[in-house]
């Protein structure tokens, strides 16, 4: 069965929430990354992993590289309910310092207006 990433769109307080469901990986990150990257053109988002069932560690790397793209913008992308295996494996590659985690949508708001 071939991996698929869908997503939806939605506002919360006036930020952008990406609603993802399915696979991270080598398969969607290239989906992914256009996604968030136009967003990022405009504004800050929040990406919430809540419904995504596998995260590789190109998925992993993948939300590294459009934090980072989003950051020299002066926007942010806030990762929502990664879950303990994507923070572990953030940890254990040495990229958790490149993430901003939150574990609301309350949370993930504060940390764009306070890192913006």
């Amino acid at each position: 069965m071939a991996e698929t990433l869908n997503y939806s769109l939605r506002e919360f307080e006036n930020v952008k929430v990406v609603e993802l469901s399915g696979s991270l990986t080598n398969n969607t990150i290239d989906t992914f990354r256009s996604l968030i990257n136009r967003i990022s053109d405009k504004e800050s988002a929040i990406v919430n992993l809540e419904n995504v069932t596998l995260v590789t560690s190109g998925g992993l790397h993948a939300l590294v590289d459009v934090s980072q793209v989003a950051k020299r913008k002066d926007k942010r992308v806030i990762i929502l309910w990664a879950g303990e295996d994507v923070v572990r494996m953030s940890e254990i590659i040495d990229v958790y310092s490149l993430l901003i985690f939150a574990e609301s949508l309350e949370e993930g708001v504060r940390k764009i207006r306070y890192y913006t």
